[in-house]
């Protein structure tokens, strides 16, 4: 009853004569001048009378904070119990995780201390096994109680244990001190402690590196202050919309169609304004080929090849495509054939030695022939000339223009400095 009491909200306002007029939370009249404060009964231990009601003016407190240590005691196992409680389990432990690894992010930046998520995982493992002997909560990162510690200075983990023995020695001596501590002290400490944790400039370069990247970042920021404290709930947001995004980038990769540039080297042709050859297309892809973009790829070639009627070869740079899984592999064994059915082949070039083992696991790299890869744009393209287009002239080619100049001129090169250095001797 007196939990209930000490629970209860009332409203001053200034009376007729300019008394305390006291009304129950949302009941003063609303013409009334309504004085500033939450106003509670002072209840103590003492018996309870009408003229010993005394009115006491402040926000919420502590309250009373259970003594002593929890009863130790090993967990009950029941493997009915267990299944029940499994998928939830599942969930409360990647949530703990998440918000863990955000907090220790946050901390990281701030201290510059390197961040390992396997040791912050098997940490958050040990503590939850711990725990559950003293029948506690599921363990996950405090932001609040992080912050406050990197606000006092501490720099090592032993300053949570000394926290911890702080703790222990307040639940078995002090807890009553507590009591009418008002949550506002606790608030202010933590509000000046998170404070100094908001990093804006990290906004700024996300958005100046890659615009997504800073919407994602001010949305999440966003929720977490929505959902306060239900932290979880913002950071997840922020989790599906960077899973969302990054399949909508392996959906639509970038791909490009390359021609040789003034400089001696393959560019992005559109981007560059550089002229395309007739006969052989040169299509770079920077992703690795999977399930998400394996039609992306496909119809871009597609597009390529309808685009260009003369078109008799394609040479698909592959230096991007870190991983190949079944769903890539059975769409390139479909291109090769479907392009070769209407007249055009197909080459690669580039592609590293994790990629070719699947092609040759699968038998794709049989099919295709070995004489089809290549390591690099430059022999492929030559290569590829000479077979599909014999009777243009490389100088008329907008892959190879300019490449047997440069060739020339350093041969050119070569035999100057081979005369220089022949002079040099002689004269010495």
């Amino acid at each position: 009853l007196r939990e209930r009491l000490r629970d209860f909200d009332f409203t001053a306002v200034r009376g007729p004569g300019g008394d305390h007029v006291f009304y129950a939370a949302g009941e003063a009249p609303p013409d009334a001048e309504r004085l500033p404060g939450r106003w509670r009964l002072k209840v103590r231990n003492k018996l309870l009378g009408q003229e010993q009601l005394t009115m006491m003016g402040g926000g919420p407190v502590v309250g009373e904070i259970p003594r002593g240590l929890p009863r130790i005691a090993p967990p009950r196992f029941d493997f009915g119990v267990m299944r029940d409680l499994f998928p939830m389990a599942i969930i409360i432990s990647l949530l703990g995780f998440m918000e863990a690894i955000s907090i220790a992010k946050a901390m990281a930046n701030k201290t510059g201390q390197r961040l390992d998520p396997n040791q912050e995982l098997i940490g958050q493992g040990i503590g939850n096994i711990v725990g559950s002997f003293a029948s506690s909560y599921p363990v996950s990162g405090s932001f609040s109680r992080s912050a406050v510690n990197i606000q006092a200075g501490a720099v090592t983990g032993l300053s949570s244990v000394f926290s911890s023995l702080v703790v222990v020695a307040t639940l078995m001596f002090f807890t009553p001190l507590m009591y009418h501590l008002p949550q506002s002290v606790l608030a202010a400490i933590i509000m000046m402690a998170v404070s100094g944790l908001v990093n804006v400039k990290g906004f700024v370069h996300a958005w100046q590196a890659q615009k997504y990247d800073g919407i994602i970042s001010a949305i999440s920021f966003v929720c977490t202050l929505y959902f306060a404290p239900h932290l979880d709930r913002g950071i997840m947001i922020g989790v599906l919309l960077s899973l969302g995004l990054y399949l909508l980038r392996n959906m639509r990769p970038a791909t490009a169609v390359l021609s040789l540039g003034p400089d001696g080297h393959y560019h992005n042709a559109s981007r560059w304004g550089l002229e395309t050859c007739d006969h052989v297309s040169v299509i770079r892809f920077n992703e690795s080929l999977i399930f998400a973009n394996v039609n992306f790829l496909e119809t871009e070639v597609l597009r390529e090849t309808s685009r260009q009627p003369a078109l008799r070869h394609v040479l698909l740079v592959g230096n991007g495509i870190n991983e190949l899984d079944s769903s890539g592999e059975v769409m390139l064994s479909f291109l090769v054939s479907k392009l070769r059915t209407s007249g055009v082949d197909i080459s690669f070039s580039g592609l590293n030695d994790h990629v070719l083992d699947v092609l040759k696991r699968t038998n794709l790299y049989e099919k295709i022939g070995a004489d089809h890869f290549y390591r690099n744009v430059t022999k492929a393209v030559e290569h590829i000339h000479s077979c599909a287009c014999p009777s243009t002239d490389i100088s008329d080619c907008p892959l190879l223009r300019g490449r047997d100049r440069e060739d020339a001129g350093a041969t050119a090169a070569v035999r100057d400095g081979t005369r220089s250095v022949t002079r040099t001797k002689s004269d010495v």
